[in-house]
């Protein structure tokens, strides 16, 4: 299981991808042969698919939460306090019956 570590093989992949998508569509293609070619096309448009979605969690670790994975805990360095909440500010009381006539 060959794993996608950089864009060139990412691009490699997708000119794969388009170029086996080219001959399944061929008329005189064996169903055997469409069959194995299948599965060689599954696996790299999946391998195509994790590379993607790793890149983009590295770009946006909040979809961490979305896409049902666990985010990875931030690392802290030295005694490093979390910064306190600021306390929620008093709304102020509004007449909202002044536009009503008398």
């Amino acid at each position: 299981m060959r794993k996608i570590e950089n864009d060139e093989q990412l691009k490699n992949s997708l000119e794969w991808l388009l170029e086996k998508a080219k001959q399944m569509e061929h008329p005189l293609m064996t169903e055997e042969a469409k069959a194995e070619l299948m599965a060689k096309y599954d696996f790299v448009s999946s391998r195509v698919e994790e590379y993607r979605r790793e890149q983009t969690l590295l770009k946006f670790p909040y979809l961490y939460r979305i896409d049902g994975t666990e985010a990875p805990e931030p690392e802290v360095q030295g005694d490093v306090k979390p910064d306190p909440e600021p306390a929620p500010q008093q709304a102020k009381p509004v007449n909202l019956s002044a536009w009503l006539d008398d």
